[in-house]
């Protein structure tokens, strides 16, 4: 029985690559890793009679109504729903790159996913398998109406919005776990759009400097691990031919100067290398005073021109994922055309995710707020 039971798997687990293979080629991409996806992705990519299959198969995100869902911990998901329901960086009628004093998503519900699993105690202890499969039932349970109306009755469901638009938020998630759901969507022919920061802004590194044969980046990810964004980095690196990657993170103490104490602990480091970037994946760090202290380096008028200068390179750029993940939400609603245009506040669920042990380990999302996001006016 259980020969039987392992042969089923890695024949679920061939099947699955050999159709994320053939519907990428197909599409025209470009096959970038030929890793069969985590056992839970592959068997619902094998079983065309599974609910889950018929679900992603069948998933239309092609409508303005549904909503935005943005996965993480709960101060990761706020952070990034903070700042996509307070900007106003794009006139909301032609789509220019100027503010108009209208919030650039009114109208538009954004559900927060907290997460409350340690992403970093999985990586840590090797729990990989456990964490892709986490990212691919969230994402399963954002394409479901159904949710929890109470954490006490587990019979009791209510409804919740689609989705249009997927964010991962963690680092974790991305890292580990977004290669399993791009398995999943190009295997069954679902188009439903999957982001994250860290990827954003990753992807603006490496073509900010591709030509270049070492890239040097800085990364300020605040309780995130920086050590996933090295060979994250790397592997994007690679496809656009740059050949090495030198990454360094650093926390910054509170009351320094962000800019210079990076830096300061950089050349304790002994490197030589002017930086290239610095990738910040804390969406709570204050960017004016980075480009404040940036202003002050790279004017001869300045001491601390001749103190940072050649700690960074006459291209030196400054990318935050904040304004990057705005961006990125933006043009894809835009270019898909799937703005409610509602004349309305931007609106904002929040969900926390529930266990369902039995019969089988389901994600249920559970509510428990709702909020419309005033006006600064």
């Amino acid at each position: 029985m259980k020969k039987k039971l392992t042969i089923a798997i890695v024949l679920a687990a061939l099947i699955a690559l050999a159709a994320v293979l053939y519907n990428t080629l197909r599409k025209g991409g470009s096959i970038v890793s030929a890793e069969a996806p985590v056992e839970f992705v592959s068997e619902i990519i094998g079983n065309s009679s599974s609910a889950e299959h018929k679900l992603v198969a069948g998933y239309d995100p092609a409508d303005a109504s549904k909503a935005i869902f943005i996965f993480g911990s709960r101060k990761r998901t706020q952070s990034i729903a903070e700042a996509l329901t307070g900007c106003d960086a794009y006139d909301n009628v032609d789509g220019s790159s100027q503010p108009d004093g209208l919030k650039d998503f009114a109208g538009e519900t954004f559900c927060t996913v907290a997460n409350f699993s340690n992403f970093g105690e999985m990586v840590n202890d090797g729990r990989l398998e456990d964490l892709r499969e986490l990212t691919a039932r969230n994402v399963l349970a954002a394409m479901d109406t159904l949710c929890y109306v109470s954490p006490y009755d587990r019979s009791g469901m209510g409804k919740k919005p689609l989705a249009k638009l997927i964010i991962l938020g963690s680092a974790c998630m991305t890292q580990y776990g977004h290669y399993d759901v791009d398995s999943l969507f190009n295997a069954l022919n679902c188009e439903l759009p999957v982001i994250s920061p860290m990827e954003l802004i990753a992807e603006e590194a490496v073509n900010a400097n591709k030509g270049k044969d070492i890239l040097t980046v800085g990364v300020l990810a605040g309780n995130a691990p920086v050590d996933l964004y090295g060979p994250y980095i790397k592997t994007k690196a690679a496809k656009a031919g740059i050949d090495s990657v030198l990454c360094v993170g650093f926390k910054v103490p509170e009351g320094e100067d962000p800019l210079l104490s990076f830096l300061d602990r950089y050349s304790e480091l002994g490197i030589s290398r002017p930086m290239d970037a610095i990738l910040i994946d804390d969406m709570n760090i204050d960017l004016s005073a980075f480009n404040q202290s940036l202003s002050q380096i790279t004017s001869v008028m300045n001491a601390e021109s001749l103190t940072y200068g050649n700690l960074i390179s006459p291209n030196f750029r400054i990318i935050d994922s904040r304004s990057r993940i705005c961006a990125a939400t933006y043009s894809i609603l835009r270019t898909s055309n799937l703005f409610t245009h509602f004349i309305s506040q931007p609106r904002k669920l929040d969900y926390m995710l529930i266990t369902k042990e039995a019969p089988e380990k389901e994600l249920m999302l559970l509510q428990y707020n709702e909020r419309y996001i005033p006006s600064n006016n």
